[in-house]
């Protein structure tokens, strides 16, 4: 029998307006000067983990604090307009079902890149049921397309309002392809070698880090010729050599010995493997890396930024957190449970003591 579950779709709850990536749930709320409610995030670009408020942002958003001002709470962190992905369910897969990666290059297709990043837009409108995309507005949808302005924001018509036009997400393609070799978070764009650069390299939630533009090959672009696996230092590495070496010369045997050329590589996922929706902490951060089973739990690694008073600036930040979604209901039912259990013991108590002021008051004190 098919087993159903419900399960958060990419392309809204991923992008935001600025093609920034969301590091927690999209969110309702009151954002800077705007005198209604707004879906935002805590986002990331992929390649700044310092983030220094300052004064006249760009992006027509709040400005931060002047020169020794309070910083408020919203420009602590980055952020950005985003909308809420809808839900689906989705046919064939078990609920918390975790698949394993593959050790490549086995069985790799060499004509493979990795494709992904993509300047789409949203067509606003979802082909698989016909109805309108909303905006980063509650309950407000788009009329028309979710596209790039002359700033460079993601925004959409929105008839009937004021302004009559507000920010929406950009559909970009979701990819979850390969690892990245030394923080092994999931590549969020092209795997690409700069002019110049000696390595390959993908943006993450957590900044860029090394990776493979294609599955039998390492960080620099060589062929490998093992697979891609954990060295001493926990990096994707695989062995670039194909040379042997003689270390003994007899009349009898000839032993040769293997010069291996480690290299930094990406850690590709078969194709069953792909993650096809994005996972969630039960604390609703985005998974940087897959939900695994780590020591008999449920892990991901999710990004943060952490505000620094003194200096006046906040940092990415990661960190492990639980992506079981029971480990999340059992703690939400030991709550209730427990509250039962402190009401009842309440509730026992006023009754306790009205009926036993009831048997005080009644008591006859008139001698027989």
């Amino acid at each position: 029998m098919l087993l159903s579950f419900v399960s958060v779709l990419q392309a809204a709850e991923w992008s935001t307006s600025q093609g920034f990536h969301c590091i927690e749930k999209c969110r309702e709320g009151t954002r800077g000067d705007q005198p209604w409610p707004v879906y935002w995030c805590p986002a990331v670009d992929g390649i700044q983990t310092l983030h220094k408020p300052v004064t006249g942002d760009q992006s027509g958003r709040p400005a931060a604090h002047e020169e020794n001002n309070e910083v408020s709470d919203e420009d602590k962190v980055v952020w950005d307009y985003c909308t809420p992905a809808p839900l689906a369910t989705l046919q064939g897969e078990g609920e918390g079902e975790i698949v394993e990666a593959v050790v490549l290059p086995e069985r790799v297709n060499r004509t493979k890149r990795q494709s992904g990043g993509g300047g789409g837009y949203n067509p606003g409108t979802n082909p698989a049921t016909g109805t309108k995309i909303s905006s980063s507005l509650p309950n407000i949808e788009c009329d028309g397309e979710c596209e790039k302005n002359l700033s460079g924001k993601y925004t959409c018509d929105v008839p009937g309002t004021e302004p009559s036009s507000f920010y929406c997400s950009p559909d970009h393609p979701f990819n979850r392809d390969q690892l990245t070799s030394h923080n092994k978070l999931w590549c969020i764009g092209d795997c690409i070698k700069s002019q110049g650069a000696d390595f390959y390299q993908c943006k993450t939630l957590y900044g860029y880090d090394r990776c493979s533009p294609q599955g039998d090959r390492s960080s620099t672009g060589d062929l490998c010729t093992t697979g891609c696996e954990p060295n001493l230092d926990h990096h994707y590495q695989c062995d670039t050599a194909e040379d042997t070496t003689d270390t003994a010369d007899t009349t009898e045997d000839t032993t040769e010995e293997h010069v291996k050329a480690m290299e930094d590589c990406g850690y590709w996922y078969s194709e069953d493997a792909k993650k096809k929706t994005l996972e969630y902490t039960v604390n609703d951060q985005v998974c940087a890396s897959p939900c695994l089973e780590r020591e008999g739990a449920l892990v991901c690694d999710y990004v943060f930024w952490k505000w620094n008073e003194e200096k006046k600036e906040a940092n990415l930040v990661m960190s492990l957190g639980s992506c079981d979604p029971e480990a999340g209901f059992n703690w939400k039912m030991v709550g209730i449970i427990i509250g039962c259990i402190v009401g009842g013991i309440l509730i026992i108590g006023v009754i306790a003591m009205f009926v036993s002021k009831r048997q005080y008051t009644a008591a006859s004190t008139r001698e027989h």
